[in-house]
């Protein structure tokens, strides 16, 4: 996923990050929509995207196990887990991601860790059939 695309939107990250942080500094929610509005969103794409960073937020203290401070909410709990603040749902898709979870932040909430057991050292995206290797018959 290339670092400019924001999975499950229509928009960049870089616009919705715009957004969310001046949705964050205090702006209203229309000034703040301008950079969504010029690029073709409705103004109800606003409200929504604020409503999936909840839930995302709230998803993401779960899994990530008490990191940050908690009683934070939205952009403000993202900024407390991760150092970089310029690209905050982009790093903590990548925090994420480090962690052995999908990315937290407008991804698919259904597929939410990827931690497998592995079958003779080896790991399988398909939980069913983790890799076996082929025993070595002797020719000698």
């Amino acid at each position: 996923m290339p670092s400019f695309s924001l999975p499950g939107t229509s928009i960049g990250t870089e616009e919705a990050e715009a957004y969310l942080i001046a949705r964050a500094e205090g702006a209203s929610r229309g000034k703040a929509a301008g950079i969504l509005t010029a690029h073709g969103m409705s103004e109800g794409y606003a409200k929504r995207l604020e409503r999936t960073l909840a839930a995302s937020v709230q998803i993401g203290k779960v899994l990530l196990g008490g990191m940050g401070e908690v009683e934070q909410h939205g952009l403000s709990w993202i900024r407390s887990v991760i150092s970089a603040h310029e690209r905050p749902l982009y790093e903590i898709n990548r925090l994420a991601l480090k962690q052995q979870i999908n990315g937290l932040c407008f991804c698919r909430r259904w597929l939410l860790s990827y931690r497998r057991a592995a079958v003779s050292g080896q790991y399988s995206h398909n939980i069913g059939s983790a890799f076996r290797r082929a025993a070595c018959v002797d020719s000698g």
